[in-house]
């Protein structure tokens, strides 16, 4: 949607912009035939999915594709949302599991690259089955060679996979596999759930997420930018609607946590945005709040205040130790809410009433920073 600056500094929405209409490129018909005999012989599939879906608007047709076949889905941190995270086919405490003991995986929409530890053994078995769908000739088989390699657009590909599958592939086949699958994600949920409690201070980045995520509501537009705190948040915090999940992706561009929030609010002023930042990250583009109070955007931005950059273990890098900054000070006096919490209860109502203040709001919360999301037990659902 367009928008323009007005005379009084406040932001006035124009009519939306209509884009041209969208070529889509469909995929070749004997190769999805192929794809669809596959899954209709395949005793364990699995679907990963990743933004690809988001820029091709194909959540509708993944969907569709998850509920009619009955194939348990999987997404990328950046297509997080794409499908329900309470959907009953994302078992994704058992992500590890469905990796490594699938005989086919459709990949859609994503490259495989590292975050699915580029679609090799041992996370993934070597034997399984490759279904690659991609608009880019070149990421077919880039990193691992495909059985299937299906040029085209997400939401086209799809749209034929689900037409060629009526009658030939029944999801009763799978049942023995999404059992399995849920008996493992039920297992390390519950790991999960418990490890999340904890009342240790300094807080654990892990209570702040359940407190965050607990606080959010379902449409909630969710920013993630940082370190520990963006693996944690993976972990821990899900998503719901397609779009409504924002990450810096690889850590290179930490520091867009805050900008991407206010270009959420900007584009939809009606929903919560919420930003959930590291303290190194937050500093990087910590005047923005600045932004936000000129500008009215009531976005909350919450700091896990661990004190330095984690990603210096041993501490003995230069610059590392950051100390523990009174980032809700600044916040006041920028025109901002700001609250400061060390004690895990006091994050859930510090978060109401940032939300309550009706203005840029910044809970500044300290957490542990000997914390790592590598070393949780329950980590595989983190990449």
């Amino acid at each position: 949607m367009l928008y323009r600056q007005v005379e009084d500094g406040e932001v006035a929405w124009t009519e939306p912009f209509e884009p041209r209409t969208r070529v889509r490129p469909a995929g070749d018909p004997d190769l999805v035939h192929r794809t669809v005999d596959l899954l209709a012989r395949a005793e364990r599939p699995v679907l990963i999915s990743g933004s690809g879906i988001l820029w091709s608007d194909a959540a509708e047709e993944l969907l569709a594709l998850v509920d009619e076949l009955g194939i348990p889905f999987y997404t990328t941190p950046q297509g997080s949302g794409v499908v329900a995270e309470d959907h009953a086919l994302c078992f994704s405490h058992a992500r590890s599991t469905a990796f490594r003991e699938a005989d086919v995986i459709i990949a859609v929409g994503t490259r495989l690259n590292y975050v699915i530890g580029y679609a090799q053994p041992p996370r993934f078995a070597a034997g399984a089955k490759l279904v690659q769908i991609d608009l880019d000739p070149a990421e077919i088989g880039r990193n691992r060679p495909a059985d299937i390699g299906i040029v085209g657009d997400a939401k086209a590909v799809l749209r034929q996979i689900v037409g060629a599958a009526g009658g030939r592939v029944n999801a009763k086949r799978y049942a023995e596999w999404l059992a399995h699958l849920g008996s493992v994600n039920r297992g390390k949920r519950a790991e999960s759930e418990a490890a999340m409690r904890t009342d240790q201070v300094p807080i654990h980045p892990l209570r702040l997420c359940k407190e965050v995520r607990d606080f959010l509501d379902r449409d909630a537009i969710l920013v993630v930018d940082g370190q520990e705190i963006l693996n944690y948040g993976r972990q821990a915090i899900p998503t719901y609607v397609a779009g409504h999940r924002l990450n810096s992706g690889p850590f290179g561009t930490m520091g867009v946590g805050l900008p991407y929030g206010l270009g959420a609010k900007v584009a939809k002023p009606d929903a919560q945005v919420l930003v959930l930042h590291g303290d190194g990250s937050f500093g990087l583009n910590a005047m923005e709040l600045d932004t936000a109070a000129r500008h009215h955007l009531p976005v909350i931005t919450v700091i896990s205040l661990n004190g330095g950059w984690t990603a210096d273990p041993e501490r003995n890098k230069p610059g590392r130790d950051l100390g523990y900054t009174r980032f809700d000070r600044m916040a006041e006096a920028l025109g901002c809410y700001g609250e400061h919490v060390e004690e895990p209860d006091g994050v859930r109502p510090a978060l109401e009433r940032a939300a309550e203040a009706g203005v840029p709001a910044v809970v500044n919360v300290v957490t542990d920073w000997r914390a790592r999301a590598t070393t949780v037990q329950f980590a595989d659902y983190s990449t």
